[in-house]
């Protein structure tokens, strides 16, 4: 019985040293186009360490994070719009906060657990990455968007994580913020920042 191997029909049989992509470099670690190295990427991705982050007690130099403290971070809304005002953004990472784990080059924002929302209505949490300022960066498109809403019923909107889905940020190059809109003028949100890190 023959196998397809990239497009040619081989009439041997399959052997212990056939790959399942035909990529030229053995085991998980082809080239990045290949089956077997996205599969091991997705695989790090839900196989990993997660680290959990509030706010620094000063947050004026590059160091914007604490890690495991249980104070959270504060995002600050406009009226229907991203808050406008000096401050009205959380600053999440600057470029002395990662990496957490020494050795890795990489992360990404998982999860977010939100503590407190000051209005039910609900909120777009922008997040915003790279190394330029956050004005550059978001007009550049480097934002990932999600939304949520407190319980009407008066239950608030924390208790569990919001997965996030956004791209991987180089650590010690690259910054993060956090900019929230809804209705409400002025409304706030607190909320903790967990993330995953990559070694490459």
């Amino acid at each position: 019985m023959g196998i397809n191997t990239g497009g040619t029909y081989n009439q041997s049989v399959k052997t212990e040293t056939d790959k399942i992509d035909n990529a030229t470099t053995d085991g998980l670690a082809g080239v990045n186009n290949s089956l077997a190295y996205r599969v091991h990427e997705i695989e790090k991705h839900f196989h990993n360490k997660e680290r959990w982050f509030g706010i620094s007690a000063d947050q004026s130099g590059n160091d914007w994070a604490l890690e495991s403290t249980l104070n959270p971070f504060t995002a600050i809304s406009g009226a229907s719009d991203f808050g406008q005002d000096a401050n009205d953004e959380a600053k999440l990472f600057g470029i002395a906060d990662l990496p957490a784990i020494p050795g890795m080059v990489k992360c990404d924002i998982h999860r977010i657990l939100i503590v407190e929302m000051s209005v039910d209505t609900p909120y777009i949490f922008r997040i915003i990455y790279g190394s330029d300022t956050m004005a550059n960066n978001e007009s550049a498109g480097q934002y990932s968007d999600f939304m949520v809403q407190n319980n009407p019923t008066g239950s608030k909107a924390g208790g569990f994580p919001v997965d996030i889905m956004m791209p991987r940020i180089v650590s010690g190059t690259d910054k993060v913020w956090v900019r929230v809109k809804c209705a409400t003028n002025n409304a706030t949100v607190t909320f903790f920042c967990g993330i995953h890190e990559y070694a490459g």
